[in-house]
């Protein structure tokens, strides 16, 4: 008998302790609740929530204020890239006799130029 007024004590303790725990997690579920009211929120979490909105705007406002290469950018440079060092290898292939027979080895200048506009787009690539 004494021990079953034991058990039972010790479960109205366990009992006593969840009721108290209840509250606690009543909270956290006003917080996580998407309809809770600001109200029902500690000042601190309000805080870091007002904290987080305003971080968001700033990031709005920063993606929309930057600038982009218009579509045909990336294409022309890489092309130009490509290009080049083909006009190079061509070049040198065929010892200077194409892709342009008349100015032999200015081919090399031509493809080393292409590569060079090509180059520099690249920098001012966002």
């Amino acid at each position: 008998m004494e021990n079953e007024e034991e058990d039972r004590s010790e479960e109205g303790a366990k009992e006593e302790g969840q009721e108290k725990k209840k509250p606690e997690f009543d909270k956290v579920e006003a917080l996580l609740n998407p309809d809770a009211s600001s109200q029902d929120m500690p000042a601190s979490i309000r805080r870091l929530m007002e904290r987080q909105e305003d971080n968001d705007k700033r990031i709005k406002k920063a993606i929309k204020k930057t600038k982009t290469n218009p579509k045909w950018f990336v294409p022309i440079f890489a092309a130009l890239l490509v290009i080049g060092l083909a006009w190079v290898v061509v070049n040198y292939v065929t010892s200077g006799k194409y892709p342009i027979p008349a100015i032999r080895n200015w081919n090399l200048l031509i493809g080393f130029g292409l590569m060079f506009i090509g180059f520099v787009m690249t920098m001012w690539w966002k």
